[in-house]
């Protein structure tokens, strides 16, 4: 669907076209509402964007102590998930439209910041899918107790993400529906562990412990991985257009995430903490073996695999919203239109996928800490250009029907927001010189792309003309979306 975002004109028509039908659909722009994903499809792919479970998460108890990572668990993600999440329903509700942020910037400022909006999601979400497929093949190397030669590994890699591509060219509704049956599945081995530790464990007096004057406390690493494991509830917003039902489901389905991704983080923590209360063994794998302690190794094993099968799902949700990016771009026409080609019976953006693909397999060398640093930065950013633009956009557009809207007035919002502000303003002013230096270049270079691209557009370069719908790969012509109806608001959306 072409929303005709290079021209501001285009894009206040648009917003200003009289609701075709009634309901919790799409905000009554004429938008087609989307058939692919109903409410548990989206909490799996929201919660896999996101959390994903605490798999990972371990060595946060080693870098502060079990009290604040209680504490922080417990209260962050009302001061930062729920803020950024309900921002993100309210304008999926009011445009549900694909392309999430880049989208909407583009409508709320202009074309460059809707541009910059998808760029900074898509360069964080490469950023973040470089790092699954090493997790994942070190825990299942973990299990084949087997060592791999670098071109071995890398070999292992790449068969990671081939499988991964291959799920996301099903299609949005498969990732969707798949999301959320494993969402069940990798967190039973966790739920085992903390009915053990129930049992058998007697002193919980480890809760209170906190490692604030100990050598090797690390505050700034905290507050960073706080950031890093209760982000992403905005990637949703790329598939708003895929949602049955927008404005009933998607604020149901975000809801229901937030709580289970923050619950799935924190309790697992606060009891593997008991279990082994020697912080300093806490890294990244350990719930393993803290569940060995209690379940011996059959629940050893069982954690190993669904580790595994955490990082891989991840993986796959958080590369369909990062191609939903891609493909929303070629649809407004700010990227060349081939990106945003869908397979006609999957009506899965396959160019997209295979960009991003070709992309992480370059990038799966870099390491963790790299990538953590990285993370942070691009995410705060498309964070608070997201949330200036729901608080634009109730100032330049309040007549827009928004059937989800976050209940305050605008100066509310502020008030609502301020925390996430505050936040991010701490995580970038703790960035080093050289991941602030390479973020820069990173954002320059997206700069020139925007420019560049623009006037390739002016100049009539036959890259950039034309509609997706007209794209012809494989010999198949693009999905093409039909103008339809916008449903009653009680159709069913449950799955």
């Amino acid at each position: 669907m072409q929303r005709h975002a290079d021209t501001e004109e285009g894009k206040k028509e648009e917003v200003k076209k009289p609701a075709s039908g009634s309901g919790g659909g799409g905000g009554g722009h004429g938008i087609p509402e989307g058939e692919l994903l109903g409410t548990l499809s989206l909490v799996g792919l929201i919660y896999f964007t996101a959390a994903g479970g605490a798999y990972g998460s371990e060595s946060v108890i080693n870098s502060v102590g079990p009290l604040p990572v209680i504490i922080g668990h417990a209260i962050f993600p009302f001061c930062w998930s729920l803020p950024i999440g309900l921002a993100t329903v309210e304008l999926a509700c009011a445009y549900p439209t694909d392309g999430g942020v880049a989208v909407w910037a583009a409508l709320a400022y202009n074309e460059f910041w809707g541009f910059m909006g998808g760029y900074f999601s898509i360069v964080e979400g490469v950023i973040n899918l470089a790092v699954f497929p090493t997790v994942t093949l070190d825990y299942v190397m973990v299990l084949l107790d087997v060592e791999l030669t670098p071109f071995e590994a890398w070999l292992g890699k790449a068969a990671v993400c081939v499988i991964v591509v291959a799920l996301n060219m099903q299609g949005v509704s498969f990732v969707g529906r798949s999301s959320y049956l494993l969402s069940i599945l990798i967190n039973v081995p966790l739920l085992i562990m903390i009915i053990l530790a129930m049992l058998y464990v007697t002193d919980y007096s480890p809760w209170l412990d906190s490692r604030q004057n100990d050598y090797d406390t690390n505050w700034t690493f905290f507050m960073g991985i706080l950031v890093f494991n209760l982000s992403g509830y905005d990637n949703v917003g790329s598939v708003a257009g895929q949602v049955k039902n927008p404005g009933i489901t998607m604020p149901k389905a975000m809801i229901i995430a937030i709580i289970v991704g923050s619950v799935s983080f924190l309790v697992p923590l606060m009891y593997g903490a008991v279990i082994d209360t020697d912080y300093d063994n806490w890294r990244a794998g350990h719930f393993a073996i803290a569940g060995e302690q209690v379940g011996g190794k059959p629940l050893f094993y069982m954690l190993v695999v669904a580790a595994a099968m955490s990082r891989l799902t991840h993986f796959m949700a958080e590369l369909c919203t990062n191609a939903f990016f891609l493909q929303g771009m070629a649809d407004e026409r700010m990227i060349p239109p081939i990106f945003g080609w869908k397979h006609p019976v999957q009506r899965a953006p396959w160019v997209s996928i295979i960009a991003n693909f070709l992309v992480v397999l370059s990038m799966v060398f870099l390491s963790l800490p790299e990538i953590f640093e990285f993370s942070n930065a691009f995410t705060i950013a498309g964070v608070l250009l997201g949330l200036c633009t729901t608080i634009r956009l109730r100032l330049t557009h309040p007549d827009v029907p928004r059937p989800y809207a976050i209940p305050v007035g605008t100066a509310g919002l502020v008030v609502f927001f301020a925390p996430c502000f505050v936040l991010s303003i701490y995580v970038l002013c703790c960035l080093s010189i050289f991941t602030v230096s390479v973020c820069l270049g990173i954002t320059g270079a997206g700069m020139v792309m925007y420019y560049a691209l623009a006037e390739a557009r002016a100049a009539g370069w036959s890259g950039m003309t034309g509609e997706v719908e007209d794209v012809e790969l494989f010999g198949l012509r693009s999905y093409k979306e039909e103008e339809t109806e916008p449903v009653a608001a009680g159709r069913p959306s449950d799955i």
